[in-house]
């Protein structure tokens, strides 16, 4: 896999984005993109990667030694499986998910709550402060979900969901430019993270929303560009479509009429992030509005 975390860093890390810089290079990418050819650089794999199949003579076997086992049995193997008894801490951990999954999520914190004060070295104390942190994100406990979130280090695996979070909690507590800056340090040290693509959308939409247009661009451009084959490109799209649509700067009919159109396009060809993308009929009713109120085109 190529890394894209050189280019990428640079262009979000550094106060002056490339795009802004060269407003040329800006408009050459637009022009690529519209013009349905490939652009340049190289592209992070697909977040959802191809299953492994396993070999058929194992799931005959599993199967066949499964059906032997009594149903009580495999529900105590099961459950042994599932909670890891050796390990405490890791059962707290599971069954605390097991809560959260089940919408419990109470009796999920005080898992979470357990685990932190009897095994402050466990290797999932940071894992159940995520969980933790997503409880009070859903109750709109915006600094205890903080708390929780700024509590993990950067050398743990779980920083780059924590700085992703912690960017929605302060979007929510409406503090954009925080979560921007949480976004964008996300998405700019972990390139490859399979919510860097989403971090990017989100920069672009609350650029736009602030009315800066040329940093939502920005972002938007570098996911299209990175990220294609990702399932966040449908809305790349339309957000790039939407920015010419509505920023006063950057406000561009025919760009956002030539961006629906590929999208629509894409569509038809059986493209799968476009073709079973829910933001058809929004593309389609607001490409009809522009050609209607436009270029006075009828259907």
């Amino acid at each position: 896999m190529k890394l894209l975390a050189p280019t990428l860093t640079f262009v979000l890390v550094f106060g002056v984005p490339l795009f802004s810089r060269d407003f040329k290079e800006t408009e050459r990418i637009i022009n690529t993109i519209l013009s349905e050819e490939k652009a340049d650089g190289p592209s992070v794999k697909d977040k959802k990667s191809e299953p492994v199949e396993k070999d058929q003579t194992m799931v005959d076997s599993d199967s066949s030694q499964d059906s032997r086992i009594p149903e009580k049995e495999k529900s105590e193997k099961k459950q042994k499986e599932t909670l890891g008894m050796s390990q405490p801490d890791e059962v707290l951990l599971k069954t605390g998910i097991q809560f959260f999954n089940s919408g419990l999520y109470a009796f999920s914190l005080k898992q979470f709550s357990e685990l932190a004060s009897k095994y402050p070295q466990s290797q999932f104390k940071d894992g159940a402060s995520m969980y933790s942190g997503k409880i009070y994100l859903k109750q709109n406990q915006y600094d205890k979900a903080l708390e929780e979130f700024s509590s993990i280090q950067d050398k743990s695996g779980e920083y780059p969901n924590a700085l992703f979070y912690a960017a929605e909690t302060y979007s929510l507590k409406g503090m954009p430019e925080v979560s921007i800056e949480h976004y964008t340090k996300m998405s700019a040290m972990f390139p490859d993270h399979e919510l860097a693509d989403d971090a990017l959308l989100k920069i672009g939409r609350l650029y736009l929303n602030r009315q800066k247009g040329l940093q939502a661009l920005d972002a938007t451009l570098s996911l299209i560009k990175y990220y294609r084959t990702r399932e966040t490109v449908d809305d790349a799209y339309y957000l790039l479509g939407t920015i010419f649509m509505k920023d006063p700067e950057l406000k561009d009919f025919e760009k956002a009429r030539k961006t629906f159109i590929l999208f629509m396009k894409m569509a038809e060809n059986g493209e799968p992030q476009f073709s079973k993308s829910p933001l058809r009929f929004r593309v389609k009713s607001d490409l009809m509005r522009i050609e209607k109120t436009y270029y006075k085109l009828e259907k």
